[in-house]
């Protein structure tokens, strides 16, 4: 079993990707170092070499996921994404052996396939990837995912947004999978006015899609907050995270992020179930409206976003306030 060359195919999304961190945790328990590989989508390296064990890690351009396969000469591909098109690259790829949850209709392409209805959203996402991970490799009860944020990191962090003394909050008003995980911009204001009023350090993360949430919750901002959407590697922004008080955020990659750094959250919840998908860890709070057509995974909503206009500013603070007292305590 531990013979041959094994990667494991990391989803692109950064949540889930920091979720499926489990999987090489489990392959090198059964594998060498040498032999384990993560292949991602080009920027999510980071992610996996800050993993508490070693593995090699190699990212790939967009197009060229098959070319990566093949010049690899791996003997195994383990399927982090759930998709078709991930499993029929691995075949065309020429690896021999592919394995992975049977959903989108590819059972045919894997030669170890787990049924498609043990991919599953009464349980949390972690749950379905230590399965997955337990294909090949050896999981144990206690495995969360976990990221240790490397020096350089560090001290790239510290540049962008130096200690200043007071607590300090990071907010995420972004969600890239669309409005129904995304707590309204001027509700994110106001709270960002409220937590200067309290003279705490605060600053908002993101990717470069988020540019114009960012902006448009500045506009509504009296006061001096830290932007660093769009300027952090995720090395840099999980060293961003591990030297805040709390991040508030949506359902987003950044969540999953602090959540494996150590750092609790303030989770804010609309059209996702955080019971699929929620932080991992102690301590952290989870803001969500319960609505009887909640959740309905949309990424757009057709009868008014009530699960997140639900959620009142004060809602959110009165989360902060709780975790930074918990801190200073």
């Amino acid at each position: 079993m531990s013979e041959g060359r094994v990667a494991f195919r990391a989803p692109g999304w950064l949540g889930d990707a920091v979720m499926a961190t489990v999987i090489p945790m489990a392959l090198r328990r059964v594998y060498a170092e040498k032999d384990v590989t993560v292949l991602c989508t080009q920027g999510l390296g980071d992610l996996f070499r800050g993993l508490p064990v070693p593995c090699a890690v190699r990212e790939f351009e967009r197009g060229t996921e098959v070319d990566a396969y093949r010049e690899g000469a791996f003997d195994r591909v383990l399927l982090g994404p759930d998709s078709f098109g991930s499993a029929w690259r691995a075949f065309r790829g020429g690896v021999a052996r592919r394995g992975g949850f049977a959903t989108a209709r590819r059972g045919l392409l894997l030669t170890d396939r787990l049924a498609s209805a043990r991919w599953r959203r009464d349980r949390h996402q972690v749950e379905n990837y230590r399965e997955l991970g337990d294909l090949w490799g050896e999981t144990h009860p206690t495995d969360e995912p976990r990221i240790v944020p490397r020096g350089e990191w560090v001290e790239a962090a510290a540049g962008l947004w130096p200690k200043t003394g007071p607590p300090r909050v990071a907010l995420q008003p972004g969600a890239s999978y669309g409005p129904a995980k995304r707590w309204p911009v001027e509700r994110y204001a106001a709270l960002v006015n409220a937590l200067l009023d309290r003279g705490l350090d605060v600053a908002l993360v993101g990717g470069p899609a988020d540019h114009a949430i960012s902006e448009e919750v500045l506009s509504g901002v009296s006061g001096t907050v830290t932007n660093l959407t769009g300027k952090t590697t995720v090395g840099t922004l999980a060293a961003i995270l591990h030297s805040a008080d709390t991040l508030v955020t949506n359902d987003t990659g950044p969540m999953h992020l602090c959540a494996a750094v150590g750092t609790p959250v303030v989770a804010i919840f609309g059209s996702t179930s955080p019971l699929w998908t929620g932080p991992r860890g102690e301590g952290h709070r989870i803001v969500q409206e319960r609505l009887s057509c909640a959740p309905c995974f949309r990424r757009a909503c057709r009868i008014g976003y009530g699960c997140l206009l639900g959620i009142a500013v004060e809602r959110v603070l009165a989360d902060v306030e709780t975790i930074l007292n918990r801190g200073s305590a």
